[in-house]
């Protein structure tokens, strides 16, 4: 690997080329800094990439023009630390993929360099729609003071939004995850709490023992995106009371979380679990919808479901119920008369 003195750049052999590697800048991310490298290769030779790692185009003109890393650096430390901890958690993830670009001149970009980037490291409607969000930001403060006159992030195509409908877990799937904890598989746990509970996988990752209250059946303070989650309880069974009981137990967490994993953990042992058990291949949140379903088809009453899921509207509820065809064929059965005699 070649070299060059005073971060000029670097060069790297790649099979029978040469790749240049320079750096585009420095960042500061929970008080560290951290380079931000960029890379092209294709070069015949180490000294043709060491001469266009020492001047990349896209840096070779310096200007006092700010950057929407700059505006970044503002942003994230007054607006963005009023939002919930996922859309911080969003936004920091959709800021690292697009950081390259950001950290050019905000007078530099074009409708066509956001949209490649955007289609580049976002190819989903979700992720890319958190990139456009979070440069609007950015882009506004901009326009605001100045540097640029349009907000260019408007101008973003996302990806078109496949939304799947979401499945409840059958009874029998059910039964299959009792098995399994029954069984000593601790992990599917976290699934039949979710479960019975219609708690968000976002809300499990916030749980603290303390919120626990054991005589009440009552978990306070963990509710997440809306004001009637925050401040209505979760309530839960004494049927999966010895399950909490055995997860906080299990717990070693320093600061009582009841799960002790990342997120990217969680849902790799979420849909290793589902394996294990047999049972179909669904989203965490399929748990949110087995809830209500399973209270509809318990005959529990409309404005009970609804306070259970924490729902403000009950048409938000409904689109948690699943009644299969089952269920459908076992209700009009209750239709038919009952036939008296000499009928």
């Amino acid at each position: 690997m070649g070299k060059r003195g005073n971060g000029q750049g670097s060069a790297r052999k790649r099979g029978r080329t040469w790749t240049a590697i320079w750096t585009l800048g420095t960042v500061v991310e929970e008080g560290r800094l951290r380079q931000i490298r960029q890379t092209k290769g294709g070069f015949r030779t180490k000294t043709d990439a060491l001469a266009y790692a020492a001047n990349p185009p896209q840096t070779a003109a310096q200007t006092s023009t700010p950057s929407l890393m700059d505006y970044w650096t503002i942003w994230s430390t007054t607006s963005l630390t009023k939002m919930s901890k996922s859309k911080q958690t969003a936004y920091k993830i959709a800021k690292r993929k697009v950081e390259r670009i950001m950290l050019l001149p905000v007078d530099k970009l074009s409708i066509n360099l956001l949209q490649e980037t955007v289609d580049a490291k976002a190819p989903t409607y979700y992720p890319a729609k958190d990139i456009k969000t979070l440069l609007t930001h950015l882009y506004k403060r901009a326009v605001a003071e100045g540097w640029v006159s349009t907000n260019l992030a408007e101008f973003i195509v996302l990806p078109s939004l496949e939304e799947e409908e979401l499945q409840p877990f059958t009874e029998l799937e059910l039964r299959k995850f009792w098995d399994a904890y029954g069984a000593g598989d601790s992990f599917v746990g976290f699934i039949l709490l979710m479960i019975y509970t219609g708690m968000m996988p976002g809300e499990l990752f916030g749980l603290k023992k303390d919120m626990i209250d054991w005589d009440a059946y009552e978990i306070r303070g963990c509710g997440l995106k809306t004001k009637k989650r925050k401040e209505t309880p979760i309530v839960f069974p004494q049927l999966i009371a010895p399950v909490l009981l055995d997860l906080c137990q299990q717990s070693n967490s320093r600061i009582g979380n009841v799960l002790c994993m990342s997120r990217d953990r969680f849902y790799g042992e979420f849909h290793a679990a589902l394996a294990r058990c047999g049972v179909r291949d669904l989203k965490p949140y399929s748990c949110r919808h087995t809830t209500a379903t399973a209270l509809a088809l318990g005959n529990i009453a409309p404005s009970v479901i609804q306070e259970v899921m924490r729902h403000t509207k009950f048409s938000t509820t409904q689109r948690y119920i699943h009644p299969d065809m089952t269920a459908a064929h076992a209700a009009v059965e209750t239709l038919i008369p009952t036939q008296k005699d000499g009928s």
